[in-house]
């Protein structure tokens, strides 16, 4: 009787060690951060910070201009996200598709939008 109450208890520690290996779970970093606005004054450090996140694994820049710039400057930056520079298309303005807007948003987990007018005095 003690023998079997033993190897009950004995068995029930090998159970629960063995589903604790396999009933782990594990966190997934997969998240894409679309900016827009990326070439301004905010938008430039906030895609920095989001470059070096090891939280982030796709970085979308988007701005009306320089934002290929920006998106080859944050480039050199040893971090495991990925990043594109898109700007609006070039074939008309005010662009009837924009498909760099649409390459930016799209599979986006978090969109951020610093973009605007600077303030002015008065």
């Amino acid at each position: 009787m003690v023998l079997a109450r033993s190897l009950q208890s004995a068995s029930k520690a090998v159970l629960s060690q063995h589903q604790r290996r396999f009933f782990q779970s594990t966190v997934q970093n997969n998240a894409k951060v679309a900016v827009l606005g990326a070439a301004g004054g905010i938008g430039q450090p906030l895609s920095m910070l989001c470059k070096i996140s090891p939280l982030v694994d796709e970085l979308g820049c988007y701005d009306v201009v320089g934002t290929p710039g920006v998106s080859a400057d944050l480039s050199h930056i040893p971090s495991k996200s990925s990043i594109t520079g898109n700007l609006p298309s070039a074939s008309s303005w005010p662009s009837s598709e924009n498909t760099g807007l649409e390459q930016a948003l799209t599979g986006a987990d978090v969109v951020v939008i610093p973009a605007g007018v600077p303030r002015k005095p008065g």
